[in-house]
């Protein structure tokens, strides 16, 4: 993983000018990023068969399309690809001390599922575009054999209880 410190108040002033906003220790930004390596690339069309949800398209000679907009960041096609020619970034900030530390990581290793902040509004469960999440009685469950760690689930939910640790 991939760490860089940056101050806050270079943050604030770059992207707010001088309008008074304050970051606190419990803001978290994050984005992700799925790229083609274009000369590593075959086109062999591998992610394209792969994709669970039909978001990458063929455009034979060049290197396949990706609708980044649709994309769950599964991971399913840069597993497939035999050149590794597709990568995933994940980039969470944080602040800490008045820093904005920004992680970098190329994928999800473990899901963490905080029960205590967790509202039940099941937008997770409705959206997972792997049917990985249920909920019996009271309780959301995450089968593990069906999940894969794209973390949409953690991207959508409006109350923080879900997140992921990288590598």
């Amino acid at each position: 993983m991939l760490s860089k410190t940056i101050s806050a108040k270079k943050v604030i002033k770059r992207h707010f000018g001088d309008l008074d906003v304050e970051l606190s220790l419990d803001d978290k930004i994050v984005k992700k990023r799925i790229d083609i390596d274009s000369k590593k690339c075959l086109s062999c069309n591998i992610c394209v068969e792969v994709c669970p949800i039909n978001i990458i398209k063929s455009n034979t000679p060049y290197h396949p399309k990706i609708s980044k907009e649709d994309c769950v960041y599964c991971s399913t096609c840069v597993n497939a690809c035999p050149v590794n020619a597709i990568e995933i970034f994940h980039i969470v900030g944080r602040v800490f001390k008045g820093n904005v530390i920004i992680e970098r990581w190329n994928r999800n290793e473990k899901l963490i599922y905080n029960r205590s902040k967790c509202v039940s509004c099941l937008v997770c469960m409705k959206n997972c575009p792997f049917c990985a999440i249920n909920k019996s009685k009271e309780v959301i469950e995450f089968d593990m054999e069906k999940c894969r760690l794209c973390g949409y689930c953690g991207y959508l939910c409006p109350s923080n209880a879900i997140d992921f640790e990288g590598i």
